[in-house]
């Protein structure tokens, strides 16, 4: 089961967004705690988490706060995911689908816009997501990105899968 980590801005539409889709990871048995990583106390942010179940980490760097929430999450994957992404109804299958293939590997989602050709072979090269993208890390691979206080949006990963879904990016 999946441990959901967002990394929140005080944006309420936004965050509404992205956390809505979450349900449905619930109700699939896919995802079973989040965790938002907010910059400063914002009152917003701790109300849409509370409404929703999130815990609020307040850390004013992100990769501390994202080593943070590794520390206690007990060794499960995590979903990592940035305020603004928004997952289709399609996106929850396929993961289902892709356990199995993925096993130790990290993933990541496509991104939604359609890319030239010389951005999907740079894409296909590159082996670190950006932020329109959803992450999908096992615990032993959270746990290294955690000891070297690094971006899990844009540490380099060994044999990154893509999944062949897209999150959306919804506007501010």
């Amino acid at each position: 089961m999946f441990s959901a980590v967002i990394r929140a801005r005080p944006a309420p539409r936004a965050l509404s967004a992205t956390l809505g889709p979450l349900v449905r990871g619930v109700i699939e048995g896919l995802v079973g705690s989040a965790t938002l990583v907010a910059a400063e106390r914002n009152s917003e942010i701790e109300e849409i988490a509370d409404s929703a179940g999130c815990r609020v980490l307040v850390e004013a760097d992100w990769a501390e706060g994202f080593s943070r929430v590794v520390a206690n999450a007990g060794g499960s994957p995590l979903l990592v995911m940035d305020t603004g992404l928004m997952l289709g109804q399609e996106f929850w299958p396929v993961l289902a689908d892709s356990l199995p293939l993925l096993g130790d590997r990290p993933a990541a989602t496509e991104t939604e816009r359609p890319r030239s050709l010389l951005s999907r072979i740079f894409a296909a090269a590159s082996s670190a997501p950006g932020r329109d993208q959803v992450l999908l890390l096992p615990g032993s691979v959270s746990r290294q990105v955690a000891q070297m206080k690094a971006d899990p949006f844009t540490h380099r990963y060994a044999d990154l899968a893509r999944l062949p879904v897209a999150a959306r990016r919804v506007p501010e």
